[in-house]
């Protein structure tokens, strides 16, 4: 690699504390897409009574944020690749902050509940793509797997904390102020990320600008970052076509097979992560356990995803990706089949359960978040994590 390169530069010497900085902000920014969507979930046993709605329209409730995911993944977080990523995910944080707020006023109408939820899931989607992308790219080689398994990690820690304190507010103030304080919550870190993340210099890199006010705009960025400036930009190793349309991009002859690998992946994954996640609270009260501990068994969950992708995140700094997110995402298989098989009744032995499942199968899935990092080329990076 060139020594003028921009990855060198990032490669050269210790992570220094303005990385680390950016490193936190994307845990940060995980953490508030982690408690925004469980937020819904475990206010569901409240919120259904209160409105005497039934799990069927529960399930339209809890759908729509990950229906707004999915729109945002696949149409918010690509326009980070056209526009910077900074840009995108300051308008994704601002939208779920205030889209969080105004659900805490809604007053039984299940059709503006919808079109919020699904609000708030659009600026999710695009934080979980562009966050672990933006870090990564401040990030040396090296280090690149377990700094976005970190980064990932924030999602099972803020699913993690809310379960505690949803057990606290909403029996004392109401299922509403708990969507109002993630709002506000969710803003302060928006304010955060507008004055500490800076853009991508990789994007950049790749930015049509006159290029003296590129190469000033980079070495801004890495002076902040205490890393030697470029004397001159380097030339592209190979010149992409930016006219092609982004997600299209996805399905070219050398990359759609991969892209199709990672979708599958993705999707049988998060059909667990997802069903766990919503349903947990909800199922635990219909069986007869009190609302309480169907948040705890959610919070021991998400507890379990947190070391999981730590010990993922450790596994993949000396070995190549594929064995370890193979082995964790079978062992998720023969968990879950032996729960629906046993159809375990304890509770000790169901948050138990619940805890190993949520080792395995987050750690996978944040895994694969690395997979599509590597995969995929700076100029559609954010697209096709996304």
């Amino acid at each position: 690699m060139s020594n003028n390169s921009l990855q060198s530069r990032i490669d050269q010497g210790p992570m220094t504390f303005a990385q680390y900085i950016i490193i936190a902000i994307g845990f940060l920014l995980n953490m508030v897409d982690g408690i925004d969507v469980v937020a819904m979930s475990v206010a569901a046993p409240s919120l259904s009574q209160e409105w005497q709605i039934t799990s069927v329209e529960m399930g339209y409730i809890l759908s729509a944020a990950l229906f707004g995911m999915m729109f945002g993944a696949l149409f918010l977080a690509p326009l980070g690749d056209q526009y910077g990523r900074r840009k995108i995910v300051l308008i994704a944080v601002l939208l779920t902050g205030l889209s969080m707020i105004i659900t805490g006023f809604i007053d039984h109408s299940l059709s503006l509940m919808i079109i919020m939820r699904t609000v708030c899931g659009v600026g999710i989607g695009a934080i979980f793509a562009i966050a672990a992308t933006l870090g990564s790219e401040f990030t040396p080689d090296k280090y690149k797997n377990f700094v976005i398994s970190i980064i990932i990690a924030g999602y099972p820690f803020g699913a993690m904390i809310i379960g505690p304190i949803a057990a606290n507010i909403i029996p004392n103030y109401g299922w509403q102020f708990l969507f109002i304080a993630a709002g506000c919550v969710t803003l302060v870190i928006f304010v955060l990320a507008y004055f500490r993340l800076p853009e991508s210099a990789e994007y950049l890199e790749g930015a049509q600008i006159d290029p003296q006010k590129k190469l000033a705009a980079i070495n801004q960025i890495l002076q902040r970052i205490k890393k030697e400036p470029l004397e001159t930009l380097p030339e592209r190793m190979k010149k992409e076509d930016h006219s092609i349309i982004r997600v299209g991009a996805l399905f070219t002859s050398d990359l759609i097979k991969s892209t199709l690998k990672l979708w599958v992946i993705f999707i049988m994954g998060f059909l667990a992560i997802y069903f766990l996640l919503l349903w947990i609270p909800l199922l635990f009260v219909n069986s007869g356990y009190t609302m309480v501990e169907g948040i705890y068994a959610l919070t021991l969950n998400n507890l379990g995803g947190l070391i999981g992708i730590t010990i993922i995140g450790l596994l993949t700094t000396r070995y190549k990706l594929a064995w370890p997110v193979g082995c964790f995402f079978a062992i998720t298989a023969g968990l879950m089949t032996f729960f629906a098989l046993t159809k375990p009744t304890d509770l000790t032995t169901l948050y138990v359960l619940m805890m190993i499942i949520g080792v395995f199968n987050n750690g996978a899935i944040s895994a694969m978040y690395a997979v599509g990092a590597r995969v995929y080329k700076t100029y559609i990076r954010t697209t096709g994590v996304g």
